[in-house]
């Protein structure tokens, strides 16, 4: 049921709810709903397909999110091309974001919220609508799912990290059906309660995994499980979180992960959980990720790595992943090429997006028992050198055996080198309370006289504010600090 290219019917509703800045506060057309999305599952599906394509748009994971992380962390910097940077995309680099100048945060606030009032119209109205009792299962868990994930992107974005003030914070208006007016922020620890009971009622609706190939460009239940363990770790649920990616590793396993002579990005690889299928349909050419780090065929590449991070891709001998580093515009082997285009495929960016993968399960399983869940230190060192057996031709060499606040550095450092370019970036600074150091002399050529290089992980620019356009339209609370 669920083809994209049947998705073309949906888009122009998902314009008409999307198209105002005034996000929250939009009643949908109920007539054009009624009409054509809400009295059949058939239909709601379609509803669902194009919401994955809503998701996978260059205002959200198809650019924003897993660039911002990138730029705005210690290991990528923007380089001065003929295209790029663009203003708003410096202002997140610099750390210049402000309520009245957000740089790409307004674009990705909105999207967000397109995607929550279609999943909400999915939710609110999938138990009336006609249809097979089945399908009609599958379809909520799936929203159930992805409105959970949307929301932890969210709140990772435009919330302060649990680990400063836990759920007291500040968290985020939420919105759970199509026609509600919401315009009171919740505090952190209901809103994490909202994303975890969005999953967990994803997870006792959808069956196990099938596994064809193809079938992890959907929210499958293996890969509710994944995105509960990144939440967990965020929420520093350390038991939790070890209980959730140790699942998703007992169901595919070490076997699945990719090694030093299979280190390819290609779509639907043994490592995928979780990705966004892109077609020629709904490719973002010179606006998609492969555009925004690889310059070869048109491609802007203006985002190269930091020296830094060549030196932390040098560390193992054999590892894979410095042979992602391929010739820049400077003529130096830092642009990190992590996504090309498929065989055959159009644009720039004809390549699947990678939302969550098998290695950072072993990431999270490490992290959380350095933390003291289950069997501590030793398990955590197990996982950990699981996967860097994987990544390197001299093992022994590169075996983790550090303790206590080293072996979790030495998790964060692997979590750099695997997690690179896939929306981990700067979050992983802000969870863990670490501040983010940049030197200057790593950060130039960006056609910009560079201020803010370093951050404390406590400062309010680490985080989103809200758009003031929402802010005056509905009187909503801005964000502390702004």
């Amino acid at each position: 049921m669920k083809i994209f290219k049947h998705s073309i019917l949906i888009l122009g509703l998902i314009v008409l709810q999307g198209c105002s800045k005034d996000v929250l506060n939009q009643t949908p057309d109920h007539v054009i709903s009624e009409n054509l999305v809400l009295n059949s599952v058939e239909k709601l599906d379609k509803l669902l397909a194009g919401t994955y394509n809503e998701v996978s748009r260059n205002t959200y994971l198809g650019r924003v999110l897993y660039k911002r992380a990138a730029v705005k962390g210690t290991d990528f910097r923007f380089v001065e091309t003929t295209y790029n940077p663009r203003n708003y995309e410096l202002i997140a680099y610099k750390y210049e974001e402000s309520s009245n100048s957000s740089g790409s945060c307004e674009d990705l606030w909105i999207q967000s919220f397109k995607s929550i009032n279609n999943l909400n119209l999915i939710i609110n109205n999938i138990d009336a609508a006609e249809g097979n009792a089945a399908a009609k299962q599958e379809i909520l868990g799936e929203a159930l799912g992805l409105r959970g994930m949307v929301y932890f992107d969210l709140a990772r974005t435009f919330a302060y990290p649990w680990i400063k003030a836990g759920a007291s914070s500040q968290g985020l208006p939420l919105k759970l059906s199509s026609d509600e007016i919401v315009t009171e922020r919740s505090n952190l620890g209901a809103t994490y309660d909202q994303i975890i009971s969005d999953m967990k009622s994803s997870l006792d609706l959808l069956e196990e995994n099938s596994w064809d190939q193809g079938s992890t460009k959907y929210l499958t239940k293996t890969g509710v499980k994944a995105l509960l363990a990144r939440v967990y770790l965020y929420k520093q649920d350390w038991e939790n979180a070890l209980k959730y990616s140790k699942e998703v590793i007992a169901s595919r396993g070490e076997d699945k992960l990719m090694g030093v002579n299979s280190y390819v990005f290609e779509d639907y690889n043994s490592e995928s959980l979780f990705e966004l299928s892109i077609t020629s349909q709904n490719s973002l050419g010179s606006n998609g990720l492969g555009a925004q780090f690889d310059f070869k065929n048109g491609g802007q590449g203006d985002i190269i790595a930091t020296q830094t991070f060549v030196d932390l891709l040098d560390a193992y001998e054999g590892d894979p992943r410095a042979a992602l580093l391929e010739e820049d515009k400077e003529g130096t082997q830092h642009a990190f090429v992590k996504y090309i285009n498929r065989s055959g495929g159009g644009g720039l960016s004809a390549h699947n997006i990678p939302v969550v993968r098998l290695s950072e399960m072993y990431l999270i399983a490490a992290e959380a028992a350095a933390h003291g869940a289950g069997g501590g230190e030793p398990e955590a060192q197990d996982f950990l050198n699981t996967l860097i057996e994987n990544r390197t031709t001299d093992y022994s060499s590169n075996q983790a055996t550090e303790t206590g606040e080293a072996l979790k550095e030495r998790i964060a450092e692997e979590r750099r080198r695997e997690l690179a370019l896939e929306g981990h970036g700067v979050y992983d600074y802000i969870r863990r309370g670490k501040d983010i150091i940049r030197p200057t002399d790593e950060h130039v050529n960006t056609g910009v006289d560079v201020s803010n290089l370093d951050i404390q992980a406590t400062d309010n620019r680490t985080i989103c504010p809200i758009p003031a356009s929402e802010v005056e339209a509905s009187g909503m609370q801005q964000t502390e600090g702004y």
